[in-house]
Formats: structure tokens, sequence, C-alpha cells
């Protein structure tokens, strides 16, 4: 057995090494958002118990707890139980994708480059290289705790007692290692990176639509689920451990199901069988839009019924805000920004920015495919046939505008048609005008995507900050006041709400012309640069 782990801790220092650059600015950003979540907090609600208890009114109602989480401790709601409402679910969110993305880095994607190659003929046990990437996983997340802790404690808060904090930390660290055990999982069946991680990321969105089901109406579905139960630990009012260790139990299970499936399988190749390929190309498949609809159609598929089922949830959970502020005039006041304007009109801007985000990452994932068959080498055989650069960047350009404008329809009227067969105060029109009024805006992002895989293509990475900074921006922006300066370098920011505000062919057309610029100058740059 220890023969099967040798050299494990040498290999170890080496993905150290290799990673701490990516490792740092993830936790550099998780240190952000959780310092800049806590300090806004204390900010806002710190010295007026009167409006905690109002917030508390406002987080008790059904959308709220879709998008944050269950109601807790409403009958003293401190500044402890806010921090934990507004910014569990979020941060679970942002440790899964880091600890997913770190793991197949380390597993599946050397895999596939060979490099697992290169260090399987060195003496070193045959799951080492395995057992070195759950060590990377273990100790960065080890290392989110630790930044969470000393934050929390340094703002010295009356009602973030020691026990609360570190727990806090603790289920940020469990929901990483949670979701890193199903990636080495998931990293054993499927044989490329991308089928790993798709299948991870597809626990993680599933956990998370489990958890709004249990929140809102069926609360024994919460404990099914990694986010909900880890929830259920409601750090600064019960401090409940129990789900914790639970966690921490099934990722060991994972981890040691992922050994002995390592150990069974050949290198290169997946538990789960590959589909065979035709023995000749179909005509399609020699077109530069079939290559690469053959590239993205398996994504694809599975972003669409995402998106549908994440509408149809939002939609189906949204019905009583209304009902929330009958005879309320201190909720009004907070949430009701213009007179006549309701809570519902206002929250339907919000859930569709959400799912707007939500559907630029596809179409961003897409474009960004272009980048990957260019560094593994492959793009040399496209480019020798007799299509330009333009031709075959601009197929996945299309394709990503098309992506981006087919999901954002689809998951709005997903969400349109449960929440007006659940009598979700809201016309379906405006509901299908306020999703296509963000679609200029994630043009934007499409535009920026073109312009640095033109000319600055290692810097592809920027385009993702930006696109992490509009949904902190989208979630959080008004709750904690950002400054005005800060809310405009967001272009959802300039998308109007509606239905509180009427469409701007202006707005759209000038995000749109500004998208278009960025592609174009991408397209030039694409056209004279080197491919490597």
């Amino acid at each position: 057995m220890a023969q099967a782990f040798m050299q494990t801790a040498r290999l170890f220092r080496f993905s150290i090494k290799k990673d701490w650059g990516k490792i740092s600015l993830w936790l550099l950003g998780s240190a952000f958002f959780i310092f800049g979540g806590l300090f806004e907090i204390v900010q806002l609600f710190g010295g007026d118990p009167a409006e905690r208890e109002t917030l508390a009114l406002v987080f008790q109602n059904p959308g709220m707890i879709a998008l944050f989480g269950r109601a807790l401790g409403e009958q003293n709601f401190t500044n402890g139980a806010i921090f934990t409402q507004v910014m569990t679910i979020m941060t679970f969110i942002l440790t899964g994708i880091m600890s997913i993305l770190l793991v197949v880095r380390n597993t599946r994607s050397e895999e596939e480059d060979g490099i697992l190659e290169l260090i399987q003929a060195q003496p070193v046990g045959r799951v080492a290289h395995t057992a070195a990437a759950i060590l990377l996983l273990v100790t960065t997340n080890i290392l989110v705790l630790i930044i969470s802790v000393v934050i929390l404690m340094a703002l010295k808060d009356s009602s973030m007692m020691l026990e609360g904090v570190l727990l806090t930390g603790t289920i940020y660290a469990t929901s990483g290692i949670f979701f890193g055990a199903v990636t080495l999982v998931t990293a054993q069946l499927s044989t490329n990176a991308r089928g790993a991680m798709m299948l991870a990321f597809g626990v993680l969105g599933v956990s998370y639509i489990i958890r709004i089901i249990g929140d809102v109406s069926l609360s024994f579905l919460s404990w099914f689920s990694p986010m909900g139960l880890l929830y259920n630990t409601e750090p600064f009012v019960k401090n409940d451990w129990y789900p914790v260790f639970i966690s921490l139990g099934t990722s060991l299970l994972l981890i040691a199901l992922a050994l002995f499936l390592k150990q069974k399988r050949d290198m290169g190749s997946g538990l789960l069988p590959d589909k065979e390929g035709e023995r000749h190309a179909s005509a399609v498949l020699k077109t530069p839009v079939g290559f690469a609809l053959n590239l993205i159609k398996t994504p694809l598929i599975v972003w669409t019924v995402a998106l549908i089922i994440l509408g149809v949830t939002y939609g189906s959970v949204i019905g009583d805000l209304d009902s929330l502020l009958e005879g309320n005039e201190i909720l009004n006041q907070i949430i009701a920004a213009e007179e006549g304007v309701s809570i519902s009109q206002q929250f339907l801007a919000m859930i569709l920015g959400v799912l707007a985000f939500i559907s630029s990452i596809p179409a961003l994932q897409f474009l960004y495919r272009l980048r990957t068959e260019e560094v593994k080498g492959r793009l040399n055989n496209v480019f020798a046939g007799t299509h330009s650069r333009y031709v075959i960047l601009g197929t996945f350009f299309l394709l990503s505008v098309c992506v981006a404008l087919v999901l954002q329809l689809l998951a709005s009227l997903a969400f349109g048609g449960a929440a007006v067969a659940m009598d979700f105060n809201v016309e379906f029109i405006d509901v299908l005008l306020a999703a296509m009024a963000y679609v200029p805006a994630v043009y934007i992002l499409i535009g920026m995507g073109t312009l640095f895989l033109g000319w600055l293509p290692k810097l592809t990475a920027i385009v993702w900050v930006y696109l992490v900074f509009i949904f902190i921006n989208l979630y959080f922006g008004e709750l904690f006041n950002f400054p005005d300066w800060l809310r405009n370098l967001s272009a959802f920011q300039y998308v109007p709400e509606i239905p509180v505000e009427e469409w701007s062919w202006p707005v759209a057309l000038s995000l749109t012309g500004a998208a278009l610029a960025f592609s174009a100058i991408g397209f030039i740059g694409y056209r004279k640069r080197d491919i490597d």
C-alpha cells in the first residue's frame, strides 16, 4: 500500500510551485469577498437593531430564500446571523468552483496533456499523483479557513463569538473539500478534463437547486444537498457541528473511491465509455460551423437543461414577494425605490440578471474553446486547409453570440412560465423584455473575450475576473452600497430594470456597438498574431 503513494510529498511540492500564483489569486479573491461582505454588514446594520429586524423579515421571503438561503436567527438577527444569511451560499459556490478547477487542473488535465505519463515514467507510486492533488486541495481550503477566521476575528464584532467564527471558516473549507472530492471521482469517470469538469459542475448545480427546493418548501431535501447540509450548521445562531462531520465523512469516502477507481483504470482512459465516432466525417462536420458545434454540443446540452431547470426553480418559488409588503411601511421604504413600483417588479430584474450572468459562462466558454484547441496544437490542421483565421474565429464568435441569446431566452421562458403559473405579479412579456435587455451586456463580455483572444491570449482570464466582478456587483452592490464609480464599471449596470424602467434602444445599441468594436479589434489582432 505504501508503495502506491511513493513520492507523494515530492509531487505535492511540485504542484505548489506550479500553481502558487493561481491559488494566491483565489485566496486573495476569497479574502476580499469575505472582508467586503463583513465590513459592509457591520457598517450598515451594526448599530441599528430596528433595521436588522426589518432585514430579517425581508429574508423570510421565498425569493430571498432561493437566492441566499433559509432565514436564520430571525428572533435575534445579529450581525453574525446577517453575515451567515448573506454570504454563506455564495462562498460555498466560490470555494466549490475553486476546488473543482484546482482538482481538474492537477489530475485529468495533466493526464490529458501527457504530463502524467512523464511523471509515471519516474519511480513514483501509482496513485501518488492523485494523492498530491488531494493534499493540494485540502491545503488550499485550510488556507481559506484560516483567512476567514482571521478576517472575522479582526473586526471584533460582539455577535461573532469564537465558536461561530471557527464554524464559519470550517464550513467554507468543508464545502471546497467536498466538491473537490466529487471532482476526483469525476476525473476517474471521464476520459477528458472537460467531461470531468462538466460532471463536477453538474453536481454543484444540482446541489444548489436541491438546496433551493429544500429551503423554500420541502425542508428535508436540504439535508441531501451538500450546500443545504452545511448551511444547516447555522454559524452564530445554533453552531451545529454535526453537518460538518457528515460532509467530511462523505468527502473521505469519495476520496477513497477516487483512489480505488484510479488503480482500476488505464492511463488516458475513463470508466465511463466514450461514444464511438463515425468511420467517416459527415459533410457538416467538415465545415467550420459543424466542427465548432461538434466540440461544444455536449456542454451546450448540459447548460441548456441546467438553465431551464434553474429558471423554473426561481419562477416557482418567487410568487409571494408582494404579500410580504402588505401593511409594512418600513419594508416598503427600504425596498421600493420608486413610488408605485412593486417589490416583484424590482426583484424581476435581479433574477434575470443572475440568469444572464450564468448564460455568459457557456458563451465565453465556447468562445475560448478556440484557445484550448490552439494550445493543444490542434488548430494547425484546421489552418492547413482552405479556411482563413477570420472564418474560424468568426464561427466561434457567432456561435457564442447565438448561445448567449438562445440560453437567455430559454431561461427567461422557463422562469416566466413558472412565475405566471404561480401567480407572480408580472406580465409575461415584461419577463421576456427584461431578459433580452441583458443580452447586449453579455455581448460586451463576448467582445472583450474576442479582444483578448486576438491580442493577449495568455491574459484571457481577465475576462473571467471581470465576470466575477459583475456577479458581485449584481448580487451585493445595492445591499452593500458600492460607490457609483465602482458599480458603473459593470456592463450590467447600464441595463434598464424592466418593468420598473422602459426599454432603452440607446442603451441596447450603445452596448452592442461597444461589443462590436471590441470584437473587430480582436479579429484584427487574431489575424496578425502568431498561433501558439
